[in-house]
């Protein structure tokens, strides 16, 4: 196919083109709608249009186009390998462990008894010495 358009081209350089058929006239302009579509990626004119007057006329504003569509291409990326992350590894990881199944009596027990010590702390701080230096001289 691409030795054939090659040939084609040359052959109509050279002058030696066939002749119209029907067929011919037909697939002419199936060729031409085609490009007609294509030459725009399939996105209607208008709307490249108005893409070229906000970004694509300024070096500026084309800029801004390149840097915002990378941010929210890696924002998509990002949030999308996140999803497949946390969905093959759903309970393995810190935020997916469910921690009331490791959760034992003997926890609460070193609370209260942590409690118990605070009461105990503050309650035993009455001896009249504030001050935190050795008075053994007087």
């Amino acid at each position: 196919m691409l030795f054939s358009s090659i040939a084609l081209r040359n052959a109509s350089r050279v002058g030696l083109r066939r002749l119209p058929t029907a067929n011919a006239t037909a697939n002419t302009t199936a060729v031409q709608l085609r490009q007609k579509s294509s030459a725009s990626g399939g996105i209607p004119t208008p709307i490249l249009s108005g893409w070229y007057k906000i970004f694509g006329h300024s070096t500026i504003g084309y800029a801004t186009w390149l840097v915002a569509g990378i941010i929210v291409a890696e924002g998509m990326t990002g949030a999308a390998s996140d999803f497949v992350w946390n969905s093959v590894n759903a309970g393995r990881t810190y935020e997916t462990v469910d921690w009331s199944k490791f959760k034992t009596d003997d926890d609460d027990e070193d609370e209260d008894e942590d409690e118990d010590e605070d009461e105990d702390e503050e309650e035993g701080d009455g001896d009249g010495d504030d001050d935190d230096d050795d008075d053994d001289d007087e």
